[in-house]
């Protein structure tokens, strides 16, 4: 092989060696730096907004604009009834302390389901708990000797008795409310 051919090879090849890489991690470094900004618009979408905070300086109220929402309510879907409890109001006296006890036995009503909600959510946690300490006593090899595991189980399990017998007694004291509550909006009211 001529000399000049052999340089020229060499120079090519050393050309190569030096600029291909040189300009393939340039494109490697303008990716990144194309993904780069791309995560940080992600990432400026995703923060999140602070909260706006609503005060008496941020609320443009007048006076007139209370009083026309207050006139405004009767339009409200499942707001009282004003005009009716107004009308009841003028009627027989018996109708007013008919809708009082009513009124009266509709809160006791929703007073025993909240009560009897938050019970069963306490059965339930209890029988939970209970549950995976019986896993516990049980998977022991000697559990028979684990007197205070079994005492511990023993307890839970009266409480759960407990609260069952307090289930059932909300449950018929919401029973006899709603039968109460029926009764007494069915029959008419006496003059």
């Amino acid at each position: 092989m001529p000399r000049p051919l052999l340089l020229g090879s060499l120079f090519a090849a050393l050309l190569a060696w030096v600029f291909v890489p040189v300009c393939f991690s340039q494109s490697q470094d303008s990716q990144s730096v194309s993904e780069a900004a791309r995560r940080a618009r992600e990432k400026k979408k995703d923060a999140a907004k602070p909260a706006k905070v609503i005060t008496d300086e941020t609320l443009d109220v007048k006076k007139g604009d209370v009083q026309s929402a207050v006139a405004e309510e009767d339009k409200i879907p499942g707001a009282p009834d004003t005009k009716a409890q107004a009308a009841a109001g003028s009627a027989t006296p018996n109708a007013a302390t008919q809708a009082g006890k009513d009124e009266k036995l509709k809160k006791e009503v929703a007073a025993v389901k909240e009560q009897l909600k938050e019970t069963l959510g306490d059965l339930d946690l209890l029988q939970r708990e209970n549950k995976l300490d019986q896993d516990e006593y049980y998977s022991k090899p000697n559990y028979a000797s684990d007197t205070a595991g079994k005492h511990k189980l023993d307890e839970e399990q009266q409480q759960i008795s407990n609260k069952r017998q307090e289930v059932e007694r909300l449950k018929a004291k919401l029973a006899d409310l709603q039968r109460s509550l029926a009764e007494s909006s069915s029959s008419p009211s006496q003059p």
